[in-house]
């Protein structure tokens, strides 16, 4: 299990941490975290919870609305909805949408981590080559040296 920092939470959910912090304590029987020494750690679900009340702050959303609508259950459930919640319906599929552009950017970024990654990989593949190349170089140069020792000892 991955815990995240407040620095963390707040950069996935693409808000400042200012702003997360202030979220986290007004609905923070909603957000799952676990607390190590004066240290506070979030669980994976709490970027759930905090997209979701950031989609609810967008269509300006009071925090009451939210908390119950949290209390309801609706952010990770998708639930059919009557004619009379069309409006949570429409929150919910942005909600929905928010996630996946931030699944698709966190794809994309991990791509480009992946890339950089096998670039550094054929560096230090490099690096060991020329290594090798260096210490076999060594092992001659002292095989020489013992080779004119014994001939100087002999001679």
């Amino acid at each position: 299990m991955e815990l995240l920092n407040l620095q963390g939470l707040s950069h996935i959910v693409g808000i400042p941490p200012s702003t997360a912090a202030a979220w986290i304590k007004e609905f923070n029987m909603y957000v799952p975290k676990v607390q190590d020494e004066e240290d506070n750690y979030y669980l994976p679900e709490a970027i759930d919870v905090l997209k979701f009340i950031k989609v609810c702050k967008s269509k300006h959303y009071k925090q009451h609305d939210i908390a119950e609508r949290l209390a309801n259950g609706h952010f990770p459930i998708i639930v059919e909805c009557s004619t009379k919640d069309t409006h949570k319906e429409e929150v919910d599929q942005e909600y929905y949408n928010e996630n996946i552009r931030t699944i698709m950017q966190t794809l994309g970024l991990t791509v480009a981590n992946i890339a950089k990654l096998e670039q550094s990989f054929q560096v230090l593949k490099q690096k060991q080559s020329e290594q090798i190349q260096e210490i076999n170089k060594m092992k001659k140069q002292m095989e020489w040296l013992q080779r004119n020792q014994k001939n100087d000892e002999i001679n």
